[in-house]
C-alpha cells in the first residue's frame, strides 16, 4: 500500500469531520435545524442525517487510520469506495439541484478522498 496516499486520506477526512461539527454545523445545519416553523419530521430527520454524517466520517478516518497503521486493504478499499459513492451522491444531487458538481462541498471533498484511498490501495 501507498502509505503517502492513506495517510492523506486519513488526514482530509479528519480535517473534513472536524470542520464538518464545528463550523458546518453553525453555518450550514443550524438555520435549518432550528427554523421552527418546519414541520417536526422533516427537522429531525435532518438532524438524524447530519448527526449520521459525521459518525460516517469518524468511522471512515478510523477505517482509513487502521488501514494506515496496520496495513488492512480490505478495509482502505472499502472507505474508498464508499468516499467515491458519496461523491456520486453528492453529484447527483448537485445536478438536480442545478449547482455545479463541482461547487458542491461533498462532491470534490468524497472524490479526493476515495481518490487517495483507491490509489493507496492499489499502488
Amino acid at each position: 500500500m501507498q502509505l503517502i496516499c492513506l495517510g492523506l486520506a486519513t488526514a482530509i477526512t479528519l480535517l473534513a469531520l472536524i470542520t464538518h461539527v464545528t463550523i458546518g454545523t453553525k453555518q450550514n445545519a443550524a438555520p435549518i435545524l432550528d427554523d421552527t416553523t418546519l414541520p417536526e419530521d422533516p427537522r429531525h430527520t435532518l438532524t438524524f442525517s447530519w448527526k449520521a454524517n459525521s459518525t460516517l466520517m469518524l468511522f471512515m478516518t478510523a477505517g482509513f487510520g487502521m488501514g494506515f497503521e496496520s496495513g488492512i486493504g480490505d478495509l482502505v478499499l472499502f472507505n474508498a469506495l464508499l468516499a467515491l459513492a458519496l461523491a456520486l451522491t453528492a453529484g447527483f444531487v448537485a445536478i438536480r439541484s442545478g449547482l455545479n458538481p463541482f461547487k458542491f462541498p461533498p462532491m470534490p471533498l468524497f472524490t479526493c478522498i476515495g481518490i487517495l484511498g483507491l490509489c493507496s490501495y492499489v499502488l
